[in-house]
């Protein structure tokens, strides 16, 4: 990820994810290529996502500071799914499912479940993700065969907004409870 300029002199970066509209929110994905980052994606649209682009996610910085996620014209609407090829989400989902660039709001990294790691498992770590000197809301996704990564990447978009809007950590949530 080496930050380049374009012709209008706008500083613009490059990362290997996807980048889709999940319930409002801008969501780019990212992870090791075969973690299931594709299929959780294709899933997530099936449910009304909208892709913004897959592979190749161009990122700028807007005029207040937000960043802006878009592809590169060859790929747009283009995903690539192992066993099935290149599909074209336009086609086949229509219009409604695709956009042509959106503001990041959150990273979600899905990686391999290691049970030599000890995760986060109740969600007190705020973590952030560091783009173009943009910090950004970041969740490490541990998945396993089992996992039903698209459910909970929704539910951590539900959180994410939740905690925006409420302005209540996961850590106060559990002293009140506690």
């Amino acid at each position: 990820m080496g930050n380049k300029t374009l012709p209008n002199n706008n500083l613009f970066t490059t990362v290997h994810g996807i980048l889709l509209e999940v319930k409002g929110l801008g969501i780019l994905i990212i992870g090791k290529s075969g973690v299931g980052k594709s299929d959780t994606a294709l899933e997530l649209i099936t449910r009304g996502s909208k892709l913004i682009t897959d592979d190749v996610v161009e990122i700028t910085v807007g005029k207040s500071g937000e960043l802006i996620g878009s592809g590169p014209d060859k790929t747009k609407h283009l995903m690539e799914i192992k066993g099935l090829g290149i599909i074209n989400i336009m086609d086949l989902y229509g219009d409604k499912y695709i956009l042509k660039n959106r503001n990041i709001n959150m990273v979600i990294e899905l990686t391999r479940w290691d049970s030599n790691i000890e995760y986060d498992r109740l969600g007190v770590e705020e973590n952030y993700y560091n783009i173009m000197g943009v910090e950004l809301p970041h969740l490490l996704l541990p998945i396993r065969p089992t996992t039903n990564t698209a459910t909970i990447i929704e539910l951590a978009i539900r959180n994410q907004i939740f905690k925006s809007n409420n302005k209540r950590t996961n850590q106060e949530q559990l002293k009140n409870a506690g």
